[in-house]
């Protein structure tokens, strides 16, 4: 089924984001309006946000984030008209709500330096098609900290090869960065940033909190190559019905254990490796239990890379170098989630013996196993979809090594 689309904005609006890697639109919100969800904001604060550890009003960065959303005073926002038509139009497609995001800087707070949000290892970051979505509760100026934006530096990050399966983007020359402006974003505007634009965030002077909603939202075709955030059901019932559809996946389960689809291309019809299951004795991808990369990030969450790698490594011993979110299935004790990946060098004889072997698509679907790894393959082999490279998280964090 084709989701709708709600664009709004003008031909030669949506030419200028192309070209400088962000838009601006004045007075989305009233200042009554902003106002109003400012003091939701604070309230969500004091009474707790991510980290846990601190206590308001200590000088900090502090978080109201993803499952949050359906917290009265927050889930319109996320859904605004104006902001779901404007991420749109720039998209070219319809939007999934990566990341519901409220950031509160305390007075004291040091800020933020120069960087760009698309990350391989991150479920809000990892899409080859995002954008951020900025609304300010308070002015973003020299008193309270600006918003810096590098325009035109989203055009230093370029594909390598548009007509990879898997797309892969070049390491940017930070030496080669445009100057930083400030957009003068004021309470109540809606700035749309590309993902690969670089920003920065320096602390300001004020008495008073430094207060925005930093959203994100990819397009539908681009799902995040770390897998996506796992919204719950009550964040996706507290949406309008129109709103729903900005849910990507939404489970009351826990991600439990996590699987690798591999492909052998083969200059041909490309296979797939399947292991036989310790417990049930069937065909199986591997994988098994997985786990969350890191503890310190708060509202993303999701990610399997690291665990994954770790399996593949110990089932196969096949260093698996990258890998990209393909679904989630439910299962008896939780959700699975899966990757996919591919590569036309490996050793296939030697990853086949007793309890590995290849099977075709064809193959797969004559398991008596196989129909729910036929639709994984299925899903894979989508032409539709756009997939970036996931990595883990610490062998990310340098961004392109």
């Amino acid at each position: 089924m084709t989701m709708p689309i709600t664009p709004s904005l003008s031909e030669q609006q949506i030419a200028d984001y192309h070209e400088d890697g962000y838009l601006i639109i004045r007075n989305m919100l009233s200042a009554t309006e902003a106002n109003d969800l400012r003091r939701v904001v604070q309230e969500k604060v004091k009474r707790g946000a991510y980290p846990p550890k601190l206590s308001y009003p200590e000088p900090a960065k502090y978080t109201v984030s993803g499952n949050r959303l359906s917290e009265p005073g927050l889930t319109s926002i996320s859904e605004h008209p104006t902001v779901i038509g404007a991420v749109e139009s720039v998209l070219g497609q319809p939007a999934h709500l990566t990341a519901f995001v409220a950031y509160l800087r305390t007075p004291g707070d040091k800020g933020g330096g120069a960087h760009c949000d698309y990350k391989r290892w991150r479920p809000v970051g990892s899409s080859m098609n995002w954008v951020f979505a900025i609304i300010p509760l308070t002015d973003f100026d020299p008193v309270y900290g600006p918003f810096l934006v590098s325009p035109k530096s989203h055009k230093l990050t370029r594909v390598i090869d548009e007509d990879a399966h898997i797309l892969d983007v070049n390491r940017p020359d930070r030496s080669q960065l445009p100057d930083f402006i400030d957009p003068e974003l004021k309470a109540g505007d809606l700035l749309i940033v590309n993902e690969h634009v670089w920003h920065e965030a320096p602390a300001g002077t004020s008495t008073e909190d430094r207060c925005g909603i930093f959203n994100k939202y990819c397009a539908a075709n681009a799902p995040p190559a770390a897998g996506y955030y796992p919204y719950n059901p009550a964040a996706f019932e507290a949406l309008s019905d129109d709103g729903k559809r900005l849910i990507p996946v939404c489970f009351d389960k826990p991600i439990e254990t996590t699987r690798l689809l591999i492909e052998y291309p083969d200059g041909g019809e490309p296979r797939f490796l399947l292991r036989r299951d310790d417990e049930t004795n069937c065909w199986a991808l591997p994988g098994g239990e997985g786990w969350e990369e890191e503890d310190l990030v708060g509202w993303d969450v999701g990610a399997r890379v690291g665990s994954l790698q770790e399996l593949t490594r110990t089932q196969l011993g096949l260093e698996v170098p990258w890998m990209s979110y393909i679904e989630d299935v439910e299962e008896e004790e939780g959700i699975c989630r899966v990757y996919g990946f591919s590569d036309e060098n490996i050793d296939a004889d030697a990853l086949a013996n007793g309890d590995c072997d290849w099977f075709t698509r064809s193959q797969i679907q004559h398991l008596g196993e196989g129909d729910a790894i036929g639709r994984t393959v299925e899903l894979w082999q989508r032409e539709d979809i756009i997939r970036g490279k996931g990595k883990a998280c610490n062998q990310s964090k340098k961004q392109f090594e």
